[in-house]
């Protein structure tokens, strides 16, 4: 499990060794005392018509251990189990947003998953958000805990429900044989993997799909950021022009969410916020995903390459285009306007 350490006031999840800074917007609660929280949530949720507001503010102004242990005082006091208590209070989006919370981001990584597979058709657009923006060490984390949940394992699941190319990418980037970063920067390395992706690609008539996967589901990070930049003296086009140039559907989607992450994570789903907030009735599903899955990782940061990105801030843009009891607790988690 990631380890989070307070370093001046700066959070840092640390993955076995490699120390990466967390930017959350939602950090533990100073005064937190699990007996009143318990108690005020029992009544909350036992008043008639339900106190959201009360539910609101408790669950998104504490982290996930805290949640926990408030979980576990709860279901002493009231005999009854909290996540079966907020199913039956509550509804709708602000249901899915709370039930979120009472997971680590790690266990709601993987039931979005397990749910993006389930039953008939699957849901792409999560598998794709999921596996190509995950760090290998949250990959191996997610694997380890959709174990435990769900006694399948993930790979088994995703080459069940993928095909062709499109599942070859995800296997290999679920199988998280990424190199870790290096402080050496090999040049004639990057050289060799930007001209293997051009001569792969856009050199030659159709594309020799294999050479693209293993470079980018192989290759660390700092690596492949050099890679691209030196991707451009080979090509006429840039790695993103190229992937839409090269292929379609759910690979190219996949290949794009790739490369959007090497570049700039935090920037990629500001963009998704925006894309999903940009349609008349915000598409709430991925609106909950990616606010529960960041706020306690890297939502700030998100925050701010929003505010610079789409000239307005994250905070107003959830104001406008949501309502009611779930905008509040969006916009609680959101942690403040820019």
């Amino acid at each position: 499990m990631a380890l989070v350490s307070e370093f001046l006031g700066q959070l840092t999840l640390s993955y076995g060794g490699e120390v990466e800074p967390a930017f959350p917007t939602v950090v533990p609660a100073q005064d937190f005392d699990p007996d009143r929280d318990a108690a005020r949530l029992d009544t909350a949720i036992k008043t008639k018509g339900v106190d959201e507001q009360t539910i609101i503010d408790i669950l998104t102004r504490r982290n996930y251990n805290q949640r926990r242990e408030i979980a576990f005082v709860y279901e002493r006091l009231a005999k009854k189990d909290l996540m079966a208590a907020l199913k039956g209070a509550l509804s709708g989006s602000l249901e899915s947003l709370m039930l979120g919370l009472m997971k680590s981001t790690t266990q709601f990584d993987a039931s979005e998953l397990k749910a993006s597979m389930k039953g008939l058709g699957t849901d792409e657009e999560t598998l794709i958000e999921i596996v190509c923006s995950r760090s290998n060490e949250e990959l191996a984390e997610i694997k380890k805990v959709y174990r435990e949940m769900f006694k399948k394992e993930l790979e088994k699941d995703v080459a069940g429900d993928t095909s062709g190319n499109f599942a070859k990418l995800l296997l290999a980037l679920v199988q998280t044989k990424r190199d870790e970063p290096s402080n050496v920067v090999d040049y004639e390395k990057i050289d060799n993997d930007a001209r293997a992706l051009y001569e792969a690609g856009v050199k030659r008539k159709g594309t020799d799909v294999s050479t693209w996967i293993s470079i980018m589901s192989e290759r660390s990070v700092p690596h492949l950021q050099k890679v691209f930049e030196r991707y451009k003296s080979y090509s006429p086009y840039d790695m993103k022009e190229s992937i839409r140039k090269e292929v379609k559907g759910d690979l190219e989607k996949s290949f794009l969410t790739l490369v959007e992450c090497f570049e700039n994570k935090q920037l990629y789903f500001a963009n998704r916020l925006s894309e999903a907030m940009k349609s008349k009735g915000a598409k709430e599903k991925v609106v909950t995903r990616i606010v529960v899955s960041r706020c306690e990782v890297d939502l700030m940061k998100i925050r701010r390459e929003f505010k610079k990105q789409h000239k307005r801030s994250l905070y107003q843009t959830i104001a406008e285009h949501t309502k009611g009891d779930y905008q509040k607790a969006l916009l609680s988690l959101c942690g403040g306007d820019d």
